[in-house]
């Protein structure tokens, strides 16, 4: 079978399902997931033991994809405050699949004057302290975002940086505030979580100064070098329009072009106050 994104339970090969229920116990029905943008099913099953999120990769999806998720699966146990409980892993044909504890929340507004934003940045704030572990497919935020700065040493440390901080990857579920999604983190300064934080406020709606005041909560950022902060911002603009201008069909692109633009900016415009 081909694969496809936002597979079904029944798409799924006997083999693949088989070995899921050996961990779950009968799936007794299935919904689909939240969306992601890298795997080819997200599903949250009915199990005897109550409901479970899978997600996972087909035969045909690249290496690095697969990385990313097992990626995910094994920074579980490094932050067990922050992201729903990994419940088991399993392959077959050519499937990977990890399985979690679902979360019965909803998404984060992002929007200006949410109630939402003081419970995301304090989830900030606690990743902030937590240092990258040692594990396969950790990369360093230095070596590959520094190519665009003349001085990628700004960008070396040793935090553990979830690169991809948006409203959907934070989920409130009562009382908790999670971070999901950790399949492309990395190691890198402790600000830079926040760093990518700040453009996706401004994309929900807020003006750069203000997106950075939201943050001024979170030690991290608050104790970051402003003028890192400037050099990274306006060192990353041309890299967003290049692929702008590469992909002139692509609107995203060009939107986040615009993000970065003000954003840089606005940095300059403090550095030489």
């Amino acid at each position: 079978m081909a694969d496809s994104v936002n597979t079904t339970w029944d798409e799924l090969p006997a083999a693949v399902r088989d070995a899921i229920e050996q961990h779950t116990g009968p799936v007794a029905k299935s919904s689909p997931g939240p969306e992601g943008m890298s795997t080819k099913v997200r599903l949250i099953l009915d199990t005897p033991d109550g409901r479970v999120f899978i997600k996972g990769t087909g035969p045909r999806t690249g290496k690095l994809i697969r990385e990313r998720l097992a990626l995910g699966a094994e920074l579980a146990p490094y932050v067990p405050t922050l992201s729903p409980p990994l419940l088991f892993r399993t392959q077959a044909d050519g499937w990977h699949i990890t399985g979690w504890a679902a979360v019965l929340g909803r998404p984060a507004d992002l929007t200006p004057g949410s109630p939402d934003i003081p419970k995301v940045t304090a989830v900030l704030a606690e990743l902030g302290a937590i240092t990258a572990p040692d594990l396969p497919g950790m990369w360093s935020i230095a070596d590959y975002w520094g190519r665009d700065t003349d001085n990628p040493r700004i960008l070396d440390g040793s935090a553990l940086v979830h690169t991809d901080p948006h409203g959907q990857n934070f989920i409130l579920d009562g009382d908790r505030t999670w971070l999901v999604d950790w399949g492309w983190a990395a190691r890198g300064p402790a600000w830079m979580t926040s760093v990518r934080f700040v453009l996706y406020l401004i994309e929900a709606g807020w003006e750069p100064a203000d997106a950075e005041h939201a943050l001024a909560s979170v030690p991290a950022w608050a104790e970051a070098p402003p003028s890192a902060i400037t050099e990274h911002a306006i060192s990353s603009v041309p890299s967003w329009e290049e692929a702008a201008v590469e992909q002139p069909d692509n609107e995203r692109l060009r939107t986040w072009g615009d993000i970065a633009r003000r954003w840089a900016d606005h940095r300059a415009g403090i550095m030489r106050m």
